[in-house]
């Protein structure tokens, strides 16, 4: 399924640790502008074959009528639609049914989560209001948990995530389906993180043909791509094909060749190993262990972005800041 994922906005009700996009609560509020994803995905349908689209954040529901009327557009082009929500707007079952009540026509499916690490910021009942409201509409929905380890689940993030689904459990009297996995470092959690689960581990040395967008994406394909704030078209992880704003989107997904794009291509034949022996050049250091190979394309790409800047966007990616809304 071609599918392309419209990172709304970077602002969020919630600033959690393992947030690959480091998310805020805080600074000045940009209401999203809708037009430039509608166009895109209109474009990626009528040209490319487009199947789905997928609004996610931040937290999308900040911009109800915005996002909403996004996905009304979304589902007129013939697309299938998501919405990720962490769904702490749903203070109660009757709330959650208004917020998501129109989506029902749209047939748009919901993720949600429930983990430690959005604990702080979102009550489990209110993901439990959420998964109500989903079931009496007759929306289709996916609960996500994301872990540290999701093989031992020893560290207390980890068992904080397991009791948060117990209560789950408990609260709506039955086991609800899950998807389990571990979470890639990249974003805030690798600065949360990283070092604490690298001891031990070396350096990684094989490539990356995935890129760890929830595992979802093949680098050398075109069938999930990321259109972030700014226009910035991407295949995951704050690495840009190109700008919407720049270059038609078309001819951007059509001239992609991830052998001739100057990070890809190294990923695909020498792995983060190859960038971080690049960044070297540049004054970086490589440590003695990294928790995974996405730890070390991080800092690689970090230490390298003063020189294909062009290519390591967004800026987001980079703990450098906030970017504008779309």
């Amino acid at each position: 399924m071609r599918t392309l994922k419209i990172n709304l906005l970077y602002e969020c009700t919630a600033q959690c640790a393992h947030c690959r996009f480091s998310c805020t609560n805080d600074g000045p509020a940009h209401s999203p502008d809708v037009e430039t994803p509608y166009a895109v995905a209109k474009e990626l349908k009528e040209n490319l074959g487009l199947d789905m689209a997928v609004v996610l954040g931040g937290e999308p529901t900040l911009y109800r009528k915005e996002t909403i009327g996004l996905l009304e557009r979304l589902h007129g082009l013939g697309l299938a639609t998501r919405m990720e929500t962490n769904a702490g707007w749903a203070e109660s079952p009757e709330a959650a049914v208004r917020l998501l009540a129109p989506l029902k026509e749209l047939e748009t499916s919901v993720m949600l989560s429930l983990d430690g690490f959005h604990d702080p910021f979102v009550p489990v009942e209110r993901v439990g209001n959420a998964i109500l409201a989903c079931e009496r509409l007759g929306l289709t929905y996916n609960l996500e948990q994301p872990y540290l380890d999701v093989e031992h689940r020893d560290h207390p993030m980890d068992r904080r995530t397991e009791e948060l689904y117990r209560s789950l459990s408990a609260l709506l009297g039955r086991e609800i389906r899950r998807f389990e996995g571990g979470i890639v470092f990249v974003g805030r959690a690798a600065d949360s993180y990283g070092d604490a689960f690298a001891a031990g581990r070396g350096i990684p040395r094989d490539v990356c043909t995935a890129v760890p967008w929830w595992l979802d994406g093949e680098i050398s394909t075109t069938d999930l791509l990321i259109l972030e704030p700014g226009g910035y078209l991407t295949k995951g992880c704050g690495i840009a094909i190109g700008n919407v704003h720049e270059k038609n989107v078309t001819d951007l997904v059509k001239g992609y060749d991830p052998y001739r794009h100057p990070i890809f291509s190294v990923l695909l034949t020498e792995g983060p190993l190859g960038l971080a022996k690049l960044a070297e050049r540049v004054g970086y250091r490589m440590k003695r262990d990294y928790a995974d190979k996405c730890q070390l394309c991080q800092e690689a790409r970090r230490a390298l972005r003063p020189y294909y800047e062009a290519y390591l966007q967004p800026e987001q990616h980079y703990g450098s800041g906030r970017e504008a809304a779309i």
